[in-house]
């Protein structure tokens, strides 16, 4: 009866979030009179916003040489908007602060900074103003982001459907699990889990400090209160952003300013127990006519998930992590000023300082402290990105800007062996980044669609990566590894749009018919010089329907951690070291490790996209999008399990019967020698060298669908409904050597899942939004052991409700109030074999484990 319950309410939930929900009496909205003569579209939308107190957000572009009907009489700020944009091929989202407005084939969110007077307006995926960007693009505003339940930016990336979980996350158990890893409890995007270190994280449009060893970036490390919104590219960027956009892109923008400020607070648990969470932060700053500045602070105290609290994992030790606590503070300060009318500065800034702690077991049994390590985590970065822009007199704008940041990761583990203590051990990552850029960005020349504009660039960039692993005994540090790498990478880049045909042109079946190309050359120091193109085509045929189709090569440097990584050599026998044995008897030569002289990965991307926007409908949008990813000469140690090094598959990283000459080099490029039985290799009798340190060897080839459907439509005066649902499904298949068999990853145990999906309804009542989010994430198949057999999926409903105060009441003005139930039915991930004592029964990497959460904020602007 219990199953069919929850059945029932499930299948309710997701037909709930897509069918509109009957809308209570609605409060009138403020109506004023109006006398607006016929004439410019974009002067008609700022006298009703000034006017009506409501902001209109609007590209200065999307409104060029269009008109406004007559408008006389007394309307609502939204009928108003309505009214105005009758026949202008635009659209609008009616909020209840803000109204949006784009063209039909702009991504949904929001694509301005504060007023309708902002036309500065650039949306990831084109470095050009007013671009209608070619690569699917995903907008989050705050807004959104906390409609769902959620409080930062780590829960929202494992959120995301094109987005996997496993990697370096702090939902990955303390003893990690599949090829997932928790370093510093850190939060990575791992767009189609190619891996934190293919998916470029941007901050205000500019690169920071890559998070301990993995080059990922810690998006948890911006407070949800500094953001105004999250923009995301899921297409190769390579020939825009350059190295690591393989995946796509992703970039966190902050708020630009702020006028007055707003305290907020926020507390909420499990009720399996474990991750209970407080959370305090301030937003304030100042506008002035020229100028402006923001600046946010956030606490957040969150306790561990522990083995004892669930009840799928009571064969483990119960003190075992399985989620990270933290303690965390964060700082974002951003702002810009006039100097002269063509002459403007502007900054941002991060500080994050985050402390965890992880308790991990050798056996189920005895604790941390008596077989496990006790891990203490503490990570520090910061960033620091001044700019200055000129506007001249050829409506080119010219930008000079600089990047300086740091983060630095340090882990202390106590490690005990049968209750004695047996070391400790100190690892410290630390990752530092210098840049420097000039671009530029303007029209060209006049085509009959609009301007051909132009964006060009170069700069320098500098990192250093430095891995300091020591034991500390007796109050004394003795250095077991130490590692500097430093890399310098110089650039140039520039991007051409080509609008040959615009609504305004009339011409039978072409709408819109526009052309994009860019390309980028790097040259990164120690590794080689790599130059990426990108084309695009955009072609509407009616004004309801666009067709997009993009293709681009994407390249990754070799982290400075795999090309730094000490090599290592094990001298072994043949004949009882490997099965099948060694084919002459003697003694092999194991190498294994990093590789200087790793090349870049590359890939060839290409995306095609059909957005429909019927005018029938309006409010509504709907994409999909078809992507294949060819991925090579990827970095990895070719022979996946050492002791079958003598399998034939695997004889090109095998040299039989070596020139003294050629051991002799292999010895030179080693750090340590471990002698496992074979003796010195220099005097021994050498059969074989194995080279199975990283080397470009695998090929990897995704491909997919992502769905995305989004329909916004007002029912009374006060009331909107809004529906979203998005929608991937992947494959993906890996090949770790030319000759050997081809492997499924996706829907495979711990790998990314064949489908992701969730579908929202938002219902606002004036000043009320009561939200229900429906979460799915796709079944696998565990192949480690015989027989093979399925893992169950996953799914969840969430609820939220928002309420705030008139502005106008005196000390209760202003006052917003959320609750939230997040996985209402108690969700668990489903039950998975272990191949040993300590192992978990779930899988980490794709299905959460926090349970019902439930949660307030309240918070208060002033």
């Amino acid at each position: 009866m219990e199953s069919r319950f929850r059945c029932a309410l499930l299948a309710a939930a997701a037909i709930g979030t897509l069918v509109p929900v009957a809308p209570a009496l609605a409060a009138e909205e403020r109506r004023i009179e109006y006398n607006i003569e016929a004439g410019d579209l974009g002067e008609a939308l700022k006298t009703v916003s000034r006017l009506s107190g409501k902001e209109i957000i609007f590209n200065s572009e999307a409104v060029l040489g269009k008109t406004a009907p007559r408008l006389h009489g007394s309307f609502s700020a939204d009928d108003a908007v309505h009214v105005l944009l009758e026949g202008s091929d635009l659209v609008a989202q009616y909020r209840k602060d803000v109204i949006i407005i784009r063209g039909r084939s702009e991504p949904s969110g929001d694509l301005a900074d504060r007023s309708a007077v902002q036309s500065e307006i650039v949306v990831t995926g084109s470095r050009i103003r007013g671009a209608e960007p070619v690569s699917p693009v995903v907008v989050a505003t705050r807004s959104d982001i906390e409609k769902q339940g959620i409080s930062n930016l780590g829960t929202f990336a494992r959120s995301l459907v094109q987005n996997y979980s496993g990697g370096q996350n702090p939902s990955i158990p303390g003893g990690g699990q599949g090829t997932s890893e928790n370093v510093s409890s850190s939060s990575t995007l791992n767009f189609r889990g190619l891996g934190p270190d293919a998916t470029l994280t941007l901050f205000n449009g500019h690169r920071v400090a890559y998070d301990a060893m993995s080059q990922g970036v810690d998006i948890s490390a911006i407070p949800l209160a500094a953001l105004d919104r999250v923009e995301i590219v899921t297409d190769g960027s390579s020939a825009l952003y350059g190295s690591d956009a393989v995946g796509g892109v992703a970039n966190v923008i902050f708020r630009r300013d702020y006028d007055g400020a707003t305290l907020s607070a926020r507390i909420g648990g499990s009720t399996d127990g474990g991750d209970f969470e407080q959370q305090y932060n301030i937003v304030t700053g100042k506008r002035w006519q020229n100028g402006g500045f923001m600046v946010a602070y956030d606490f957040r105290h969150i306790t561990p998930v522990t083995a004892r609290q669930r009840s799928y994992t009571q064969s483990n030790d119960p003190s075992d992590t399985l989620q990270s606590g933290e303690r965390q503070h964060s700082v974002v300060l951003a702002g810009h000023q006039e100097i002269t009318d063509r002459l403007s500065f502007e900054f941002d800034g991060q500080y994050n300082d985050r402390i965890s702690r992880l308790c991990v077991n050798y056996t189920a049994t005895d604790g941390c402290r008596g077989n496990g390590a006790d891990i203490r985590i503490g990570a520090r970065s910061w960033t620091i990105a001044p700019s200055l822009k000129f506007a001249l007199t050829n409506k080119w704008d010219l930008r000079l800007g600089s990047i300086f940041g740091e983060s630095r990761a340090e882990q202390l583990a106590d490690v005990a062996l049968d209750g004695s203590p047996y070391l400790t051990q100190r690892g410290i990552y630390t990752n530092r980044v210098q840049s420097f850029e000039a671009s530029g960005e303007g029209p060209l020349f006049r085509l009959p669609g609009g301007n051909a504009r132009l964006a060009v660039g170069a700069g320098v960039r500098r990192t250093k990566f430095i891995l300091d692993i020591a034991a500390i005994e007796s109050g004394n540090v003795v250095p077991s590894q130490y590692l500097t790498q430093d890399r310098t990478t110089s650039y140039g880049y520039g991007e051409i749009s080509l609008p040959f045909v615009s609504p305004s042109n009339n011409v039978l079946l072409i709408n819109r018919l526009s052309f994009t190309g860019a390309v980028r050359y790097e040259n990164v120091s120690h590794v080689g010089d790599v130059a990426t193109p990108k084309l695009g085509v955009i072609y509407a045929p009616l004004r309801d329907i666009a067709f997009k189709f993009s293709w681009g090569k994407s390249f990754k440097a070799p982290t400075q951690y795999q090309a730094g990584r000490p090599r290592n050599g094990y001298s072994q026998i043949g004949s009882t070291a490997f099965f099948p044995t060694s084919p002459i008897p003697g003694t092999v030569l194991y190498l294994s490790g990093g590789n200087p002289d790793l090349r870049p990965e590359r890939a060839t991307n290409w995306t095609v996209t059909a957005s429909l926007t019927p005018s029938f409908a309006e409010g509504l949008r709907i994409d999909a999008s078809y992507f294949r990813i060819n991925y090579r000469e990827r970095a990895v140690s070719p022979i996946p399990q050492n002791s079958l090094a003598f399998a034939p598959i695997y004889g090109a990283y095998v040299n039989l019967n070596p020139s003294r000459d050629q051991v002799l080099a292999a010895l030179s490029g080693i750090t340590t020698l471990y002698d496992q039985g074979g003796g010195d290799p220099v005097t021994a009798n050498v059969v074989a060298i194995v080279t199975n340190y990283l080397q470009n060897a695998a090929i990897q080839k995704i491909d997919g669908v992502d769905l995305a459907i989004d329909y916004s439509f007002s029912t009374g005066s006060s009331d909107r409904i809004n529906l979203h649902g998005a929608a991937s499904y992947l494959e993906s298949e890996q090949q770790l050597s030319a000759n050997q068999p081809t492997v499924q990853l996706a829907g495979i145990l711990y790998r990314p899942p064949h489908w992701r999906a969730s579908s929202s309804a938002e219902w606002q009542h004036a000043n009320l939004s009561i939200s229900g989010v429906f979460s799915y994430i796709g079944g696998s198949l565990d192949n480690r052991l015989s027989p093979y057999v399925g893992v169950g999926a996953y799914k969840s409903i969430d609820l939220v409700l928002q309420l705030e105060t008139p502005a106008d009441i005196g000390a209760f003005s202003s006052i917003k109030f959320s609750l939230s139930a997040l996985n209402i039915l108690n969700e668990k991930p489903a039950y998975i074999r272990t191949t040993s004592s300590v192992g978990y029964h779930y899988d980490s990497a794709n299905y959460p484990i926090t349970g019902r959460f439930l949660s307030a904020t309240i918070s208060k602007s002033f």
